[in-house]
């Protein structure tokens, strides 16, 4: 899983590519923290378009990042979802908690 990020005020945007599963969500897992502990952020978008594969482990290390940026009063959003991803998500339930954006 690779990531490259972007700053712009209190918004970060990262765009992930590669598999989202427990191997690459253990590095990113702290890579993100690491972002969202040294941020005053108001959201992190996730851009999503380069992610060909979400496991269980890759929607528990969404959901962490929801709740970690819950208790510091910011939102976690995704956009570029692929229809593949996407219909994992939506099986999943993970839209009721993070919203997709354009």
């Amino acid at each position: 899983m690779e990531l490259d990020f972007r700053v712009v005020g209190n918004d970060i945007c990262v765009a992930l590519s590669g598999e989202l599963d427990e191997y690459a969500a253990r590095t990113l897992k702290a890579d993100i923290d690491k972002l969202i502990d040294s941020h005053a952020m108001r959201t992190l978008t996730l851009d999503m378009s380069g992610v060909t594969f979400v496991d269980s482990t890759g929607l528990g290390f969404l959901l962490g990042r929801y709740k970690k940026l819950k208790a510091k009063r910011a939102e976690l959003l995704l956009k570029n979802v692929s229809p593949q991803v996407d219909r994992v998500f939506r099986t999943s339930g993970i839209y009721a908690f993070v919203p997709v954006i354009e």
